[in-house]
């Protein structure tokens, strides 16, 4: 499987997301991803969100179904931007690893 590389994370979309009052942060202390299914849940829709995988690891996402490691990568260190509805996201690393993400979603 290729390995798709995501540009690094710009502050200027950090700033927007950290300074409006339409940002739901589901991160509190990172939410840690393993080897099994993990979800963020949004308490509504969001019209967009802002995905960090803190590392160590590589992660695997998926919308509104399990994650598989046969899903998008997000590479360690990298973050992806999501502009379209989104509620729940899946997360998961492969077998005996591990990685932290950091999620803001915008209303």
């Amino acid at each position: 499987m290729e390995v798709i590389k995501i540009s690094r994370i710009s502050p200027e979309i950090v700033n927007v997301y950290t300074t409006s009052t339409v940002v739901q942060d589901l991160s509190a202390g990172g939410i840690a991803v393993g080897a099994a299914d993990t979800t963020a849940t949004f308490s509504s829709q969001r019209k967009s969100c802002l995905i960090y995988n803190a590392g160590p690891n590589q992660l695997h996402i998926n919308f509104d179904a399990v994650a598989t490691t046969q899903n998008f990568i997000i590479p360690a260190l990298d973050a992806l931007q999501i502009v379209f509805p989104v509620t729940v996201i899946h997360f998961i690393c492969a077998a005996g690893q591990t990685a932290t993400v950091w999620l803001l979603g915008e209303r």
